[in-house]
């Protein structure tokens, strides 16, 4: 016994390094699993099951690789740990995100997708099909709006340009209206229209959109600042959520109280346009519409004598809220979501007025605009 404590003493490190595995593999097995990750916004991989196929095919490794990763012990102090020795060594960027002036914090899109132009001839095959008045509204990114806040030597894609090749496509199209937000956010530039932490655009930002799209629609321009306004501070979003590094000013996320008849959402009614618990939560900014189910549709009943169809990404759930104000029915369908058939949902409201809602990324990255023609 005291020769095998005079080896130990020989060899410190490896005691260490040792009792350290030794603590961490304890942990794995009495700490409870974590399903989703607040500081990251994304949910964690869980224990994987083992099974003869997934040995034979290397899937269960790889799994648990994943597994021992994203369910390590303390894994938030290490993630934020890691973050700060990035930043320490003057860099301005940390896992895709890079961090500007004033706290804004950027993603990084450098070229046109392969999936750009198959997007927008779905989209142009989804008008020419219609029968009715399409509107289109592509709203730009924080990138792009703010690039004097970029850090220094951050290249940009010429989005609009990009965007301008989906007005190109639809050229032809009689039916077919483009709405272009690019001007009317730029004129606001120096406004907080983008949020400092998260990819969205503000309630501000959002405003002025309605305004360009209430005008290019032919619906009335009405004042949302007559309800009750709500400021919740503390806000850190998907940036951040990639991001994770020190120095950044939280955003502070408004809404108004719009009154509804009923909020249809899939399985469950709620008569409110705001989860309120999620305000709570780490991501406020899915708060509005509860979120991005595949369909939902909200009762206004305003008397407008007419309704709303908008085709979406997460951009229009904090424009929902105004163009409320303007319609007695919106009926609402985010195609990464939705399961069911567009062509039955135009029927099923032959008169509706039509709103393709999309942020440019969206249009350059997805790959679901294909259900379109469903």
């Amino acid at each position: 016994m005291k020769k095998f404590a005079k080896d130990i003493i020989k060899y410190p490190m490896t005691v260490v390094f040792a009792a350290v595995c030794l603590c961490m593999f304890a942990l794995y097995i009495i700490l409870p699993q974590k399903d989703f990750s607040d500081m990251e916004n994304r949910f964690l991989q869980k224990r994987p099951q083992i099974s003869a196929s997934s040995l034979a095919d290397g899937s269960f490794m790889d799994s648990f690789e994943t597994y021992t990763n994203e369910q390590i012990p303390f894994r938030n102090a290490f993630v934020k740990c890691k973050a700060v020795c990035v930043w320490l060594t003057g860099s301005a960027e940390n896992d895709g995100i890079a961090k500007g002036e004033d706290s804004y914090l950027f993603d990084k899109v450098l070229s046109k997708n392969d999936k750009t132009a198959k997007n927008i001839a779905a989209i142009k095959n989804f008008v020419s099909s219609s029968d009715r008045d399409v509107y289109i509204a592509i709203a730009p990114t924080s990138t792009w709006i703010n690039e004097k806040k970029l850090p220094a030597g951050m290249p940009v894609l010429d989005e609009k340009a990009c965007a301008d090749d989906l007005a190109g496509a639809l050229a032809g199209c009689e039916n077919a209206h483009i709405i272009d937000l690019y001007d009317t956010l730029a004129s606001h530039a120096d406004e907080q229209i983008f949020y400092r932490t998260d990819h969205h655009w503000t309630t501000r930002g959002a405003d002025y959109a309605y305004e360009t799209i209430a005008s290019k629609m032919g619906i009335a321009v009405m004042d949302i600042t007559e309800y009750q306004k709500h400021e919740i501070p503390g806000f850190y979003g998907t940036h951040y959520a990639k991001y994770k590094g020190i120095f950044v000013k939280p955003d502070t996320l408004e809404y108004y109280d719009v009154p509804i008849k009923g909020l249809e959402l899939e399985g469950r009614m709620v008569d409110n346009l705001i989860d309120e618990e999620k305000l709570a939560g780490y991501d406020k900014y899915a708060a509005f519409m509860y979120g991005n189910d595949g369909r939902y549709v909200v009762h206004a009943d305003k008397g407008a004598g007419r309704d709303l169809i908008i085709l979406k990404d997460s951009y229009a759930n904090c424009l929902i809220p105004y163009l409320v104000m303007d319609y007695d029915t919106i009926t609402v369908m985010d195609l990464r979501y939705f399961g069911g058939s567009v062509s039955d949902e135009l029927a099923s409201d032959p008169d509706a007025d039509v709103l393709l809602m999309y942020n440019w990324t969206f249009v350059n990255e997805d790959n679901h605009f294909f259900k379109l023609t469903k």
